[in-house]
């Protein structure tokens, strides 16, 4: 099966949409700064996700500068609202109300963001086994479906870690697990986007080699 940069990019948005759409509503009933958090990811994925589609209009330089301003967008953002607010949470605990809408809109969350990591793990790998991923991820040129992998992997990765926190404040009743939860989700997203950028870093420069050596 064929998947175009242009398919991955765009399902991206949509999951991101989706994501945005639920957890406004969840997160106004709950009042969990978790959902607040997976909120934040939403938004700013959105908005990386809209800078891709830009950069699929554009030259290959331009599309460089897109898929940077993409990743520094959440590196920037998204990470550091998220651990903010977990933090401000942590140190004031509100009790979470409704917290199976919580658990329903994370569980749409992985789900979502899993199904566009899919498609863009499979154009990645080219038929290789899903086992090489991530090595098939760092020798790979194709920088816009990286950047959604990683966007997609981080809202995945940061819906489980909401959930893992969620399930934690329930069984032991310790209110500041929700705030722990959106800084947990603010470290995962800083990670991951900080890899990303530096690796669409490292394809720029070497990209100006190639033309300063074909000059």
């Amino acid at each position: 099966m064929n998947i175009s940069a242009k398919r991955v990019v765009w399902t991206s948005f949509f999951v991101d949409l989706l994501d945005i759409l639920v957890n406004v509503f969840v997160a106004l009933l709950t009042g969990s700064i978790v959902m607040v958090a997976e909120l934040f990811q939403g938004v700013f994925d959105l908005i990386a996700s809209g800078l891709l589609i830009v950069g699929l209009k554009r030259s290959k330089k331009e599309a460089y500068f897109w898929t940077l301003l993409s990743a520094l967008v959440m590196l920037i953002l998204a990470s550091t609202l998220s651990f903010y607010f977990g933090l401000k949470r942590f140190l004031d605990p509100t009790p979470v109300e409704y917290i199976f809408l919580a658990y329903g809109a994370l569980v749409i969350s992985v789900v979502s963001n899993g199904y566009a990591f899919w498609l863009s793990a499979k154009r990645i790998l080219k038929d290789r086994s899903i086992k090489q991923v991530f090595r098939a991820f760092w020798g790979s040129s194709l920088y816009m479906t990286k950047n959604t992998f990683v966007l997609d992997l981080m809202g995945m990765s940061a819906a489980f870690v909401g959930l893992i926190a969620l399930v934690l404040y329930q069984v032991f009743g310790e209110v500041r697990f929700d705030g722990l939860g959106a800084m947990g989700i603010g470290t995962v997203l800083a990670f991951l986007s900080l890899n990303l950028v530096l690796d669409i870093w490292r394809m720029g420069k070497r990209e100006v080699r190639l033309e300063e050596q074909e000059v």
